[in-house]
């Protein structure tokens, strides 16, 4: 299952048994145990039914299989075992050549060499074992950052751009743990080109900028990591970090748990890791109300998402002396509003940053204001009335109005995103993408990422070039 509802199915999943027993009932007995030795490396997921919200299972209509394997994987047990002919040693990820550039870097850049050691706890590790880890982390968070990064998801303060700021900043604390400094992490983006770029040519497209980027990210992170280290320090004269603390590292200066438990162990000061997920199970809390969440309803063989037919858009040429006939199929009535549904409509629904068309409808002779139009997950077209509109029954017809003067002023603001795009990739470059806008008659807006505050000489030249460009 991929969410409490939605789509979901039984799935196959497929182990290698690298234990030294030829066994086939004591190898069954190893698959999902928790044995580094057994292993999965590929799942099928046979998707054929919906979840529904009140726990039961509809068939879909489409079935397909879902289907992953792990790359890294399956070529670290090929790398560890020496192509099956040595099982000496436990298989790990981290022995596929694909890491072997970034470890090799990592190394000079330290002065320190990677043994593969796999720690067996938390806590009293060698200082081999902690230099592996570090190893391991950073050749991770630099692909990772590298990878996002080129995908268009930049540093951020919120959702997956706060993500990629985390584990930017993650990686920075553990580079000091094997004695890197401030601006190490900019010299990884070459080794990760060089194991991906073959396969992922957008990395080297993007390597200037991605250089940019994260020497910025570290340049910022390096004066908030002194503050966060003095008031480590602050907190540690008492010989102990209790939870509210250490969730204050973690939630303002970007000190991951385990991180801060290694630092602290170095000192000898206890941690309060039970203080500290009380208050991260709080902020989830917090997290899950202030998110919107819908029910995902997929269609279903003979259900009632599967009968409901999308409504056909007429309104790409619109006459102004004129409007659509349709008919009045279905009224839907929810929180937001009353709503009707016709079989055709000109009315443009909000989506892509649009928002819907208003206007007016004659049905049965009888005129209702469409004062704003949606669309639902089956392809329906809503148009919104007022809650005290006398709506006649299903199958009467209708003659469908839109305010064209509103929808030109729309349109024109829609066209004007997409240049301001286009002279914000020439002024800025060509990792600036859309990650959201709004055109309605009055403005516009266009959400993007971007590493550094734009100058106003920048705004200028990108209005210029997209003026230019009409």
């Amino acid at each position: 299952m991929m969410g409490e509802t939605g789509p979901c199915g039984p799935c196959s999943e497929i182990s290698v048994n690298l234990s030294a027993s030829d066994d086939e009932a004591s190898g069954r007995r190893l698959v999902n145990g928790d044995s580094p030795r057994c292993l999965e490396i590929w799942n099928h997921v046979f998707i054929q039914f919906n979840a529904n919200a009140d726990g039961s299972f509809s068939p879909l209509a489409a079935k397909h299989v879902d289907t992953g394997m792990g790359f890294e994987r399956v070529a670290g047990i090929f790398a560890t075992t020496k192509g099956f002919t040595d099982f000496s040693r436990e298989p790990s990820n981290y022995d596929a050549d694909v890491f072997a550039p970034i470890f090799a870097k990592i190394g000079k850049l330290s002065g320190k060499g990677y043994s593969g050691s796999v720690p067996r706890a938390r806590s009293g590790l060698s200082e081999q074992e902690q230099a592996d880890v570090s190893f391991r982390v950073l050749a991770d968070h630099a692909r990772c950052v590298c990878c996002a990064m080129s995908d268009g998801i930049l540093p951020g303060n919120d959702g997956r751009n706060y993500v990629i700021r985390r584990i930017l900043r993650r990686a920075a604390l553990y580079g000091r743990n094997i004695g890197l400094t401030s601006g190490f992490f900019e010299q990884l983006v070459a080794p990760v080109i060089e194991s991906l770029g073959p396969v992922f040519p957008e990395l080297r497209r993007q390597e200037a900028t991605l250089r940019r980027v994260i020497k910025s990210e570290e340049e910022s992170f390096g004066r908030t990591l002194e503050r966060g280290l003095k008031r480590f320090e602050e907190a540690a004269r008492l010989g102990a970090l209790p939870g509210p603390v250490v969730f204050e590292l973690y939630d303002t200066y970007g000190f991951p748990l385990d991180l801060t438990q290694i630092i602290a162990s170095e000192r000898g000061v206890s941690v309060d890791a039970a203080g500290f997920e009380t208050l991260m199970n709080q902020q989830r809390v917090r997290g899950r109300a202030a998110q919107r969440k819908g029910v995902i309803v997929a269609a279903t063989e003979g259900g009632p998402a599967a009968a409901l037919v999308p409504t056909v858009f007429a309104g790409y040429a619109l006459d102004p002396s004129k409007g659509t006939h349709a008919t009045l199929i279905d009224t839907v009535k929810s929180e937001e509003g009353v709503f009707l549904v016709f079989d055709r409509t000109p009315f443009y629904a909000e989506m892509g940053g649009q928002v819907g068309d208003t206007g007016r409808a004659l049905i049965g002779g009888q005129a209702v204001e469409i004062v704003g139009t949606i669309r639902d997950k089956a392809g329906r077209h809503l148009h919104q009335v007022p809650a005290a509109a006398g709506i006649p029954a299903p199958g009467v017809p209708a003659e469908l109005s839109v305010d064209l003067v509103r929808r030109r002023a729309i349109q024109r603001n829609h066209t004007a995103t997409h240049l301001l795009h286009w002279g914000l990739r020439k002024v800025l470059g060509t990792h600036v993408r859309q990650a959201g806008s709004l055109n309605d008659p009055d403005r516009l807006r266009f959400d993007f990422s971007h590493f550094e505050a734009v100058t106003h000489a920048q705004l200028r030249r990108s209005r210029s070039s997209s003026t230019s460009g009409c």
